[in-house]
């Protein structure tokens, strides 16, 4: 009896994982037509998925121009919240790259001010 229990235990924990992995197999398999454009291009390589860099912090410097895209941990701050930052001017906007705080002009995109380690 204890046998027995056993072998459908086994075999509940290893029908699922052969389930899946049919089901798996069946998905990555592409028409004929789509299988030789990616023959053509790779040459019959096996090209592995590009890992997601992690993107790597931008020092931006004053005079110059502020691309949000490059800013890690971008946001608009409240220069009230943090006593290192003064008030911005007409057309200012203090924003967040990573620990540094930066004084943009909203304008031309400007960098007027950076401080550093802010955060």
């Amino acid at each position: 009896m204890k046998r027995m229990i056993a072998t459908l235990l086994a075999a509940a924990l290893i029908v699922p994982g052969a389930a899946q992995a049919q089901s798996s197999n069946r998905n990555d398999r592409a028409p004929a037509a789509q299988q030789g454009r990616q023959n053509d291009n790779d040459r019959g390589r096996q090209q592995a998925a590009p890992a997601r860099q992690q993107q790597q912090a931008h020092r931006f410097r004053q005079g110059e121009r502020f691309d949000r895209n490059r800013a890690t941990n971008y946001s608009r701050v409240d220069y009230r919240q943090n006593r290192k930052l003064s008030a911005p001017g007409r057309n200012q906007v203090w924003v967040r790259s990573g620990s540094d705080a930066l004084l943009v002009l909203l304008s031309s995109n400007l960098i007027q001010r950076v401080v550093a380690n802010a955060f």
